[in-house]
């Protein structure tokens, strides 16, 4: 209006491009997956009898990872199934369930139509952003100081190229889920809340929340609940664009779960368990693939299926997913909501 003519939309993008040197602010600061090397094989694996107490102690049940983990492994994606499930709440269930199935995804109304995520495949992007934020209010190069991760599903290779990282702006702290079994659950939330700060306080803009280490006498938070109380703490304190949050868990398995934890505030996931019952696999026959390729296959099903949910609800992006809480939960308490869960539905 000021200048009396149209301006063609070319012309605008233009113009806001060159106003300051981003591409040399990307060139920089911004890190594509380029890590320092490591031993690959310095995280030693569990044995079968520890693999097995291991997915005890994480609540798998026994058809866990021949059924979901295995075929996903081989094949490259999630099984096939009928329509519908037909199991009970987990709230009315006379079996123990994980907190992941307190929760159900929502889809999308006709105000934002799902997309269909294979047709729909070229414009789905699926990289995330590691590293702190920033001031989203000012274009400064520090803004770019953030590691690009194509696939938010880690090998545990790939979580100690992450903790072996030396950037400026990318600092990296592990902090563990662990706590002593005459704790209250939700003291030990609180211990984990002033951990973090430490890490804060110490410089880290990446913080891997880890449950490695259980043992008799030591049990691990949920990790859906640790992960969703760090991210409704940070958003509390005013640190959520200054951290970012990784998650080393052996807990997750299923596409559910995956799709849950990016959903409330994880920026990636190294499912560590799943990663070894599928070496274990090929060690013993079950699998006749090599175990990175098996592994490399498990990841992209995880990952295709967390696409194909985020679709239902005309996401394209799992930037856009993340931290959505596109949930609903069931039989959890208002208590337990409000505090680590904010703003989740729940209709009981």
């Amino acid at each position: 209006l000021a200048r009396h003519r149209l301006l063609e939309d070319a012309e605008i993008k233009a113009r806001y491009a060159r106003r300051l040197p981003y591409r040399q602010w990307v060139a920089e600061n911004h890190v594509t997956v380029v890590f320092p090397q490591v031993d690959a094989d310095s995280q030693k694996a569990l044995d079968a009898s520890a693999l097995e107490n291991a997915r005890r102690d994480f609540g798998w049940d026994s058809g866990d990872a021949d059924a979901i983990v295995a075929h996903m492994a081989e094949h490259g994606s999630e099984r096939v199934g009928a329509m519908g499930n037909g199991e009970a709440l987990a709230a009315l269930s006379s079996r123990r369930h994980s907190l992941f199935d307190y929760f159900q995804e929502l889809f999308a109304q006709v105000t934002n139509p799902p997309i269909d995520s294979l047709r729909e495949e070229t414009v789905t992007d699926t990289a995330v952003y590691v590293g702190a934020d920033g001031n989203l209010l000012e274009d400064r190069p520090e803004n770019c100081r953030v590691l690009e991760i194509r696939n938010p599903i880690l090998t545990s290779v790939d979580l100690m190229k992450i903790r072996n990282l030396d950037r400026p702006g990318l600092k990296v702290e592990t902090v563990s889920l662990l706590y002593y079994k005459n704790t209250s659950l939700e003291n030990a939330v609180e211990k984990l809340f002033v951990a973090c700060d430490r890490a804060y306080k110490n410089g880290a803009s990446i913080i891997i929340l880890s449950d490695r280490g259980v043992d008799e006498n030591h049990v691990a938070i949920p990790s859906l609940l640790a992960v969703s109380a760090m991210e409704q703490y940070l958003i509390r304190t005013r640190k959520r664009t200054a951290v970012s949050i990784i998650l080393e868990s052996a807990e997750p398995r299923d596409v559910h779960h995956f799709a849950l934890l990016l959903g409330y505030g994880a920026r990636a996931v190294n499912p560590y368990l799943a990663h070894e019952c599928i070496e274990e696999y090929t060690e013993n026959g079950t699998l006749n693939k090599d175990p990175h390729v098996a592994i490399d296959a498990y990841n992209n099903a995880i990952l295709h299926g967390i696409v194909k949910i985020a679709a239902k609800m005309g996401v394209s992006t799992l930037q856009s997913y993340q931290s959505a809480q596109i949930f609903e939960a069931v039989g959890i308490c208002r208590e337990a909501i409000d505090k680590y869960f904010t703003n989740t539905i729940s209709p009981v």
